[in-house]
């Protein structure tokens, strides 16, 4: 059942209760919060309905300004005047501290207990604020202003309890009201007091005409209390106000359906027909009287009708795609591979639709995990169709990455960057994708990009990724000082950025320039990641460079371990040729000549990046060369 919210011909400001109270210290303004009493002396004034009498009340009272001496009359006025001052001042301490002078004098005005009250919410003294709200609607029971403020207090608290009372007494001082009834039937249902709900939404009915919404509540409520009758004469009485509206008489008999009046709801259904026999909701309306009675092959039928037909609404084509996937996806690989079928028809069909892509993508990801070439079709549509879409954008900067597809990733990076040049992890891929496919120059753009759409919003781990990188670029095309300076930028977005830290260290070691810088950067990298290889031949070669042999040994040996057996160490991914030829190096500053030869044959059959010219002289003469 849909929910409908009850129309309202007035608005009352029933939340947002400090912008209320803030508003609200009425007897601190001379003008317009003071009133004469005839004698040169000012009261304290409210803020009333049109139902509150506050003035015969106040005539009434034993206790009075104008029964006060005249000189205590005038005292009062000018605390009044010093209030207002403090007021302008916002120093509600001070104010506070003259209003429980004044009550003291007065105790039976509501007006200052009520002022009083306001003061002690503004300074945060709830628990006393409210007693003397409650004690000033106990002096003037027929302010409704009063009423409602107590309400509200209790009502943003959450304590519904306590707020209920205030809202019954406002709505017997105020009866045309009809937020302040709704709002009683909310408290009415949370309460479990159905009967006074049923009553509340009577009243609205009488200051509002037969309502949709209240036609509904009523017909729920009377049903929870098995009363059948009522609530389908709430329906029907909703019918009668709205004689050309077929979706109400469709409600009935979708709730006989729900009931089990199969043949009531069956005759409801054949009248709307005659009328309109097109009515998009009676097609709905059919589908699950066929599904109620067990009449699968219509069932069956109508809903393709339904899902394939030119006519029918997106809205309700993908309503329908909802509920058959979850009647289907679960049963068997059958199942889903009839559904798998009529998204592929409807995707034909209706390549345009933007829902129905996302719908099926929604699908693949839930139900057909491995099903990844389909999925990434889907989500480069769904790209295609709204450029805008940044989840379908990072999902597939995820799928191509983790798969190594760069070509797909640049094409794909270079078009997020157009659509979404804020989003630095689009700059930051396109790299990537460039610099895995040789193209350094583009892949340093890319990261130059990315680094001048950094705003103070975005994450500096972001930013320090995109320097890293660029800084690894750099040193890749000659740029040694522009590179440094990048791994410079990384670490003061983030000084313990590991990349930036191992890669700059070892840069500097090379050139043997900056030697403790280089060592202590390389040793807070160990310090993070102590089992890292690659970090520990860092920080054994800096330290052989500096030259440390033995040091470099110790750590070296965790890299390489000389009692691992060549084919051991040669599957090993993490080891280079590179890293064989420093493990061989240090291991001949060592004395150690023959392990040291062992480990540079095996980095020239590792071979790769970084080896040395010298390699096939060290292994002829069985020394270290430079």
């Amino acid at each position: 059942m849909r929910g409908v919210v009850c129309n309202k011909k007035r608005h009352y400001p029933f939340g947002m209760l400090m912008a209320v109270l803030t508003a609200i210290v009425f007897m601190l303004l001379p003008q317009s919060c003071r009133t004469s009493d005839g004698a040169g002396v000012t009261t304290a004034s409210r803020k009333v309905s049109s139902a509150d009498k506050s003035s015969s009340a106040l005539q009434n009272k034993k206790t009075s300004l104008s029964r006060l001496p005249a000189a205590e009359r005038r005292r009062i006025d000018y605390l009044y005047m010093e209030a207002a001052k403090q007021k302008m001042a916002e120093n509600y301490a001070a104010v506070y501290d003259i209003c429980r002078h004044l009550v003291q004098i007065a105790p039976d005005m509501a007006e200052l207990h009520y002022d009083l009250g306001i003061c002690e919410l503004l300074l945060g003294k709830d628990s006393t604020a409210i007693f003397r709200l409650n004690k000033a609607s106990e002096l003037d029971p027929s302010n409704a202003h009063y009423k409602e403020v107590i309400s509200s207090y209790f009502l943003n608290r959450g304590e519904y309890s306590k707020a209920l009372p205030a809202l019954e007494d406002l709505s017997r001082l105020e009866p045309s009201r009809s937020d302040v009834l709704a709002r009683l039937v909310q408290l009415y249902r949370a309460a479990g007091q159905t009967e006074n709900a049923i009553r509340a939404l009577d009243r609205i009915e009488t200051l509002e005409g037969v309502i949709p919404s209240v036609a509904y509540q009523k017909f729920q409520l009377y049903q929870s209390l098995k009363k059948s009758d009522e609530a389908f004469e709430c329906l029907e009485a909703l019918c009668r106000e709205y004689p050309n509206e077929l979706s109400y008489r469709l409600t009935i008999g979708d709730q006989m359906l729900e009931s089990g009046r199969t043949g009531e709801a069956k005759k409801i259904y054949e009248e709307v027909e005659a009328l309109e026999p097109k009515n998009k909701g009676l097609q709905l309306s059919w589908l699950e009287f066929y599904r109620a009675t067990g009449q699968d092959a219509l069932f069956h039928a109508k809903r393709d009708s339904m899902l394939f037909g030119e006519n029918t609404d997106e809205e309700i084509r993908l309503a329908l795609l909802r509920d058959y996937i979850s009647a289907e996806a679960t049963q068997d690989s059958i199942g889903r591979q009839h559904i798998n079928d009529t998204f592929k028809r409807l995707s034909a069909d209706y390549p345009n639709s933007l829902d129905l892509h996302q719908l099926h993508a929604a699908y693949l990801a839930t139900y057909e995990k491995g099903n990844d070439s389909v999925f990434v079709d889907v989500m480069e549509h769904i790209i295609t169709l709204d450029p805008t879409n940044t989840q379908a954008v990072f999902y597939l900067i995820q799928y191509y990455g983790t798969h190594k597809k760069f070509n797909q990733l640049e094409a794909l990076c270079r078009r997020a960057v157009i659509n979404h040049p804020e989003e630095l992890v689009c700059h930051y891929y396109l790299g990537v994708a460039c610099w895995q496919l040789e193209k350094k120059e583009d892949a340093l753009k890319a990261f130059q990009d990315g680094i001048v759409q950094k705003t103070s919003e975005s994450r500096p781990a972001m930013v320090a990724d995109l320097f890293s990188l660029m800084g690894d670029v750099l040193h890749e095309l000659g740029r040694e000082k522009e590179s440094y300076a990048a791994y410079d930028s990384c670490l003061t977005y983030q000084d313990d950025h590991v990349g930036c830290l191992n890669n700059y260290a070892y840069y500097l070691s090379l050139k043997e320039q900056n030697l403790d810088k280089a060592e202590e950067m390389s040793y807070r990298t160990v310090r993070i990641s102590p089992e890292n290889k690659t970090y520990l031949d860092t920080y054994a070669w800096v330290l052989f460079v500096k030259g440390r042999y033995i040091e470099a040994k110790a750590y070296m040996d965790k890299v390489v371990p000389p009692d691992s057996s060549d084919e051991a160490l040669l599957s090993d991914a993490s080891l280079s040729g590179a890293v064989f030829e420093h493990a061989g190096d240090i291991a001949a500053q060592n004395g150690l000549a023959e392990q040291a030869v062992r480990f540079w044959k095996l980095a020239s059959k590792a071979g790769g990046e970084g080896l040395s010219a010298a390699l096939p002289k060290k292994i002829k003469l069985k020394k270290y060369v430079k």
